[in-house]
């Protein structure tokens, strides 16, 4: 499976501001866990969880006090675009 993952903008900015907190490698990480559990290619014990509402087509990974919000677009190269990055309580 050939895997494409992009930041928004505003993940970018969010990953400038915090690298003592998390980094690109360990997003990717995460996103890339999280797809094989979400196509059910290898069991992973990842917080993963689909959206509802108005954020229905996304999913949250959840690590720590940090949430990141992605969405999946299958063309010939599945796509993986971040959306958003932030804490707890500024997310939704």
């Amino acid at each position: 499976m050939n895997l494409e993952i992009s930041y928004s903008k505003k993940a970018n900015k969010f990953l400038e501001r915090n690298l003592k907190e998390i980094t690109e490698e360990e997003i990717d990480t995460l996103v890339i866990s999280a797809i094989k559990k979400i196509f059910r290619i290898q069991k992973s014990n990842i917080d993963l969880k689909k959206l509802k509402g108005k954020l229905k087509g996304y999913f949250r990974i959840k690590k720590g006090d940090i949430r990141i919000i992605f969405s999946l677009k299958k063309d010939k190269v599945l796509k993986a675009l971040i959306h958003d990055i932030d804490f707890r309580g500024n997310i939704y």
